[in-house]
């Protein structure tokens, strides 16, 4: 006799592991979500609403953890919960028929375990869908100057004559060609810097270089999967007019909500990203109480701007904004507890390569920062990241196989 322990972290693992033991199909389905464990944090609730959960969930077999003071006397507490998904469904169908908050939370419980659950496996982009159940690589093309990488195209500037454009041409095919070679499954075209204290470009500046680098690449690569990285409706406005598939706006859609419009019509896939401040500011002491609590509640509300604005949540991924108005703890604590984000049911698109906090905890310079970054995305893909913005594409394609393979293996 062999007795073994098996981690399961969700109902395809489940799924997967009972056919190989001859599992009815019927049985399946019953027992999946008894072998899935989950757990919610409930914040800011009355004690007797968090001994009401506490007493439903010990009815269902599982428990709660509250604090001690919370069980003799009323005050606002918070309170955490766990137990399986079948467990879980069960109380927020309980707490439906209960008045005040017990009903909202009922609701947001069975809402986010749906999420986790099923979340979208594609995201759609114009006329392309991208496969998000397996890890995205995405290529960075920088059209700047001032990129924090040193890998800027424009290193020295660029007058637009002829001769320029024709070698810029030439740099620009040969780097992007090299890309999708490694495996790079996506590009984004970025031509104004966003790294801390950067200055801004005027959009004309910004608009003829993104209107330059995504013809070039569009007429080379129809089946690619282009991106814009911009904040600016008119830059975004070029990109699509010249065949761009997704935004992706480092804001959200705050500085130009127009954009929205753009996403809606045409479309567009649409990378919302948190980020404190602007890229002159954001690192000028950004602090938080709880970096992933608060980038959660930016996200509901920019998904709510969406949902108002007819943009449907396939074409939607969230970016939690590492290195954007964030210290060394907070990016350290956002890729630890990415599964918090998977809530949302959306792809996490995640820029870590070469960033300065790599730096902070290993000493590397910018250019020796590739095991930090190889090290820091396989922790963001395990922890849920779907797609990862890279400038090392060949390397990190061939950390995001291991991972894949890995997980496939039960």
């Amino acid at each position: 006799m062999r007795i073994s322990p098996r981690k399961i972290e969700n109902q395809e693992q489940a799924k997967t592991l009972m056919r190989d033991y001859g599992v009815s199909p019927e049985g399946i389905d019953i027992m999946a979500p008894k072998s899935v464990y989950a757990a919610f944090t409930i914040e800011d609730i009355s004690s007797w609403e968090a001994n009401i959960i506490k007493q439903q969930l010990l009815s269902l077999g599982s428990d709660s953890a509250v604090c001690r003071k919370a069980l003799i006397r009323e005050m606002n507490t918070r309170t955490l919960i766990f137990g399986t998904v079948s467990q879980l469904r069960a109380l927020s169908e309980k707490l439906r028929g209960q008045p005040f908050q017990l009903r909202q939370i009922g609701q947001t419980i069975a809402r986010q375990l749906d999420a986790i659950c099923f979340p979208h496996r594609q995201l759609r982009a114009r006329t392309k869908k991208i496969n998000v159940q397996r890890p995205v690589v995405c290529g960075i093309v920088n059209m700047t100057v001032d990129s924090f990488s040193g890998d800027g195209l424009l290193r020295s500037g660029v007058r637009w004559t002829s001769s320029t454009r024709s070698k810029l041409r030439s740099v620009l095919l040969s780097q992007a060609e090299e890309m999708l070679a490694d495996g790079a499954d996506m590009l984004d075209i970025g031509a104004e810097s966003t790294r801390p204290f950067s200055r801004s470009v005027s959009e004309n500046e910004e608009r003829k270089r993104i209107a330059f680098a995504v013809r070039t690449l569009r007429r080379r690569f129809s089946k690619v999967p282009l991106s814009v990285d911009t904040s600016k409706y008119s830059v975004a406005r070029t990109a699509v007019e010249e065949g761009i598939d997704l935004v992706n706006d480092v804001t959200a859609l705050r500085t130009s909500p127009k954009i929205a419009q753009l996403v809606k019509r045409y479309k567009l896939g649409c990378v919302l990203m948190h980020m404190k401040g602007t890229p002159a500011t954001m690192q000028k002491n950004p602090s938080y109480q709880d970096v992933v609590s608060e980038i959660s509640d930016f996200f509901e509300e920019r998904l709510a701007f969406c949902a108002e604005h007819g943009i449907h949540s396939a074409q939607l991924c969230l970016d939690p904004g590492i290195g954007f108005g964030k210290r060394l703890e907070d990016n350290l604590k956002i890729i630890r507890h990415l599964p918090s984000l998977k809530k949302f049911g959306l792809p996490l698109f995640i820029g870590i390569s070469r960033k300065s906090f790599l730096g902070k905890v290993t000493g590397a310079a910018v250019q020796e920062r590739l095991a930090g970054s190889l090290a820091a995305e396989v922790l963001a893909l395990i922890n849920g990241a779907n797609i990862l913005r890279v400038h090392d594409v060949k390397e990190t394609v061939q950390a995001a196989k291991v991972v894949a393979r890995t997980e496939q293996v039960q």
